[in-house]
């Protein structure tokens, strides 16, 4: 689709060229002489859009052999978004002069919903009952996606569920034109799909960029940093459980597949009270509703790993950290009240009531018990809410063995930096799907401490919906929702003591 607002993007490969003039023709009228990028208008609504590619080499004068091309659709209005407006207006319409640029930094963080999903989705009618195939095509969808992101304009963006054909092919290229960088991270598996990481030029360098997967970080002892990493002391609790919990053992660290990003960058020309570099973390925790437990693990060892990446240069202090993603967990989950309490006990019901049930292969349908779907039929009009359940994994528990082990403690140290939300109030929900609606993504920005000498404050967070905006429509994704979950954005104010 080719809507107004929403870049296009030409990439050519030479062979005996030095450089490749791309000329673009509205109606056949010549609008722009030489670019690889260009961003539709609303007086171009309905009109044909052509390119005229032209080789070119240096010292050559010769003929050449010129390529044109005509898009197949005509250039079409973006479809109305009510996300980006009215509810965020205050973030979309309002552009921040030079001075707030400099002085705060903008953050957004957003599960996309890789396509691969959706289609897999659209494969059993049962999915997806309420939304037209033709609103959730990619060819559609991804456009509205990239829509909403550039209207947010933020300096750091944060993704996951990003398809890595569709990162290869269009979103790298078009965030690229419009000024940023990009880091793209594959799932460790053999899905081609991750996370991916994207930062305004002009506010940042990349210093370093790093991949890591989370089930190889349960064996790390950490390498730099390491008199700081004595005080993580939980992970002994957690290392004495798994080596004494076969199957768990076995899914944290074979299984699973979920990777962590964390980038160093350099903020150009920092102003007083601003930090030579910011740690940036992105992850997207594991699925499954009976395993709170192991994301609470997993989301031990991400701020394990963050820490020690931001205290790399022995030299300096501490960079303040940001960390995004989907933790795939509620606010009162164990990651949550790791998070945000700093520490899970072994009492915490909610975190460690599957612990000796939870088994990898205990369900049948693990495709819909990773999206909560409990059976409404494609042609039905009445679609129910219903409680999360576990039908047939508790079928399956009386023929399990099941493993006997004791919760461990986990505990933040006090030398990892308090977090605290890019949320004014908590969310209703980020995620809303048509059996399942909770809170499952989140921003959390390091504070200001007597050990950190650089921080964040929040200064305000865009608007969320309410269930009631996305009953309209039944669930999310829908016709002016592209994903099934909500984008979360905030502007923080840089702290220094």
């Amino acid at each position: 689709k080719l809507f107004t607002g929403v870049p296009v993007i030409i990439q050519t490969t030479l062979i005996h060229a030095t450089e490749a003039q791309v000329s673009w023709f509205v109606d056949n009228e010549l609008v722009s002489p030489n670019s690889h990028n260009f961003t539709p208008q609303a007086q171009q609504i309905g009109k044909t859009l052509s390119v005229l590619i032209t080789p070119t080499r240096e010292g050559y004068h010769g003929k050449c052999f010129k390529e044109a091309y005509q898009f197949e659709n005509v250039i079409e209005d973006l479809p109305f978004m009510p996300i980006i407006s009215p509810l965020r207006d205050d973030f979309t319409l309002t552009k921040r002069n030079t001075k707030e640029r400099k002085s705060s930094l903008r953050m957004m963080t957003y599960n996309i919903l890789a396509d691969l999903y959706v289609s897999r989705e659209l494969e059993d009618a049962m999915m997806l009952p309420h939304v037209e195939y033709d609103h959730v095509r990619k060819t559609r969808r991804i456009p509205m996606i990239v829509a909403e992101i550039l209207a947010h304009d933020a300096d750091i963006i944060c993704l996951q569920e990003v398809d890595g054909a569709i990162f290869d092919t269009y979103f790298e290229p078009v965030m690229q034109s419009m000024g940023y960088e990009a880091f793209y991270s594959n799932k460790a598996s053999c899905q081609r799909e991750g996370c991916a990481m994207f930062w305004s030029r002009n506010a940042f360098e990349r210093d370093e960029a790093l991949t890591f997967s989370l089930r190889e970080l349960f064996d790390s002892d950490g390498s730099s940093a390491k008199a700081n990493t004595d005080c993580w002391d939980s992970m002994n609790g957690i290392k004495h459980l798994l080596n004494s919990h076969t199957e768990l053992r076995r899914v944290t660290m074979e299984k699973i597949g979920q990777i962590l990003q964390v980038v160093t960058l350099k903020v150009r020309n920092p102003q007083d009270g601003q930090p030579e570099k910011i740690v940036v973390g992105n992850t997207h925790l594991f699925y499954h509703p009976m395993a709170d437990h192991i994301r609470a693990m997993q989301t031990y060892v991400v701020c394990k790993k963050v820490d020690e990446i931001r205290r790399c240069d022995t030299n300096q202090h501490p960079y303040p950290l940001m960390l995004c993603g989907d933790f795939n967990s509620d606010p009162l989950s164990g990651a949550s009240q790791l998070l945000f309490t700093r520490s899970v006990q072994p009492d915490h019901h909610d975190c460690w009531k599957h612990l000796n049930e939870y088994q990898w292969d205990m369900d049948n349908n693990n495709y819909k018990v990773e999206h909560e779907y409990i059976g409404n039929e494609a042609s039905s009009t009445d679609l129910k809410y219903e409680d999360e359940q576990f039908e047939n994994a508790q079928e399956h528990l009386n023929a399990l063995d099941k493993p006997v082990a004791s919760a461990p403690s986990i505990v933040l140290p006090d030398t990892f930096p308090h977090l605290f939300s890019g949320c004014e109030t908590m969310p209703e929900f980020t995620n809303f799907a048509v059996d399942f609606v909770d809170t499952l993504d989140y921003i959390l920005a390091s504070e200001l401490s007597k050990g950190e000498t650089y921080g964040f404050s929040l200064t305000k967070s865009a608007c969320m919906p309410t269930s009631d905006d996305v009953k309209n429509f039944v669930a999310m994704p829908n016709e002016f929702m592209p994903s099934d979950h909500v984008s979360l954005v905030a502007d923080f104010a840089w702290r220094t003591q």
